[in-house]
């Protein structure tokens, strides 16, 4: 049975509020298990793991305990996401905006009997010419971002995750979303967000009559219908004008600006520097207030057209509901959204979220967020301890130039080396301790074969 390590105990313990004592101490046991399953993370064989012993198929497993900590257990999935955003922000954001990214997954699932299956679209595994859907749950997550120290990257770390359920007459990943940041806001009373979201976010469902505390950086349809801003001035007894002149469509801006050949053209390029995508790059922005009236209302935003002059990428259509920001600003903004793709690779690749077989109602909407929360702690765990211990160091030693010390496979290895210490180090007090500890130590290669 392996031993957790202190510092990251530490973590876990502020937790205990959510979990009743038994579901508490199942809790870090299916963790550890599955910090050191080292082949296909299914349920039973996460269990294995944590016990360090084989059990044959044959005879009745002995894992009642922990396979009803998902299908049984009274703990909520929304305190623990409460809890877990906590501790991540007075942590790592004590007083700062919070930088919140909001994005859809879709973990491939079959059976008849799997709770909440559906035909959803995986962006995956489509391209620009083929559009493909694949049958699963599809679960809109929200993400905290922190900056790394004396990096310029970025870690997503999940604070909260809803499941959506295929139907016309059920919650969309606006609805969803708009929920989860409605409750992210009751958490943090007395702090600013600043939220991230693509084109399927850009809704009125969410972002008409958002929470004043709440700033939205997103993506804008080509063809949106635009009208210039302008004041409430009187048209008749008791009617406001509340827009001005329609404006050209985006793509139709982007075209008028190639055409521009005088500064004082009212569309016309501006080359801009910004840290975007991993590296310094240069684009062309057109930057101007408008009033999308099917998305906000009268509320004016600021709309940023912008090309990159980079192979590659073509032409985006931002906005923001800040009037104040500029248009590099909400360039660079818009690019962290990146960092919950690469929190979604890690969760399927590292993490194996996809791996586990339920089917009950219960076990499909605590399992997936379960992972992910854990996901976050790992990283909270290697951003303030983790990255100080000397097996750390000598790990970081051997990284090759495409690899990182902040990649969740790199903090997992570190995580389990020391995992592994700590577990010989309690157990090897006397002879008969040290029989055990080989013992145990033979069975999980036996299990990881």
């Amino acid at each position: 049975m392996w031993s957790v390590v202190p510092s990251f105990e530490a973590i876990l313990q502020a937790l205990s509020v959510v979990f009743t004592q038994p579901s508490y101490q199942t809790n870090w046991q299916i963790f550890v298990g599955w910090l050191m399953c080292l082949g296909r993370r299914t349920e039973f064989r996460v269990f294995e793991a944590f016990r360090g012993k084989h059990v044959a198929r044959k005879q009745r497993h002995p894992f009642d305990r922990e396979y009803n900590f998902f299908s049984r257990a009274a703990w909520s999935v929304v305190e623990l996401a409460r809890h877990v955003a906590v501790k991540l922000v007075n942590t790592l954001n004590p007083d700062r905006e919070l930088l919140l990214i909001v994005d859809a997954t879709l973990l491939h699932k079959r059976g008849q009997h799997v709770w909440a299956l559906g035909w959803f679209y995986d962006p995956a595994i489509s391209t620009k010419k083929r559009s493909v859907i694949a049958p699963g749950n599809k679960w809109v997550v929200l993400g905290l971002a922190v900056r790394i120290p004396l990096t310029n990257r970025y870690l997503c770390l999940p604070i909260h995750a809803m499941l959506q359920i295929q139907g016309e007459d059920q919650p969309s990943e606006a609805d969803l979303a708009r929920r989860m940041i409605e409750e992210v806001a009751q958490w943090f009373p007395d702090r600013r967000l600043l939220l991230i979201g693509d084109g399927a976010y850009s809704a009125k469902n969410l972002v008409r009559d958002l929470n004043p505390r709440v700033r939205y950086v997103g993506l804008m349809r080509k063809d949106a219908e635009l009208y210039e801003p302008l004041h409430a001035v009187p048209i008749g007894r008791g009617r406001y004008r509340q827009r001005g002149p329609r404006l050209p469509a985006p793509h139709e801006i982007a075209k008028l600006a190639d055409q521009a050949t005088t500064p004082s053209s009212r569309w016309r390029w501006t080359t801009i520097w910004v840290w975007a995508y991993g590296q310094k790059r240069r684009f062309q922005v057109v930057a101007f207030q408008a009033i999308w009236r099917k998305v906000f209302g009268p509320r004016p935003i600021q709309v940023v057209v912008v090309r990159s002059l980079d192979k590659g990428y073509g032409d985006v259509y931002h906005f923001t509901t800040d009037l104040m920001a500029s248009a590099a600003w909400v360039v660079e903004t818009y690019a962290k959204r990146t960092w919950i793709e690469a929190m979604f690779k890690n969760s399927k690749q590292v993490m194996d979220i996809q791996r586990p077989r339920h089917f009950c109602r219960q076990s499909v909407e605590k399992l997936a967020p379960w992972v992910w929360f854990m996901q976050s702690l790992v990283g909270l765990w290697y951003l303030t301890e983790g990255h100080k211990e000397p097996h750390a160091q000598a790990a970081r030693e051997d990284l090759g130039p495409w690899e990182t010390e902040w990649s969740l496979q790199h903090m997992l290895r570190v995580l389990r080396r020391l995992t592994v210490q700590q577990t010989i180090e309690q157990m090897s007090h006397t002879k008969a301790n040290m029989q055990q500890i080989i013992d145990h130590l033979e069975n999980y290669l036996f299990l990881a074969a």
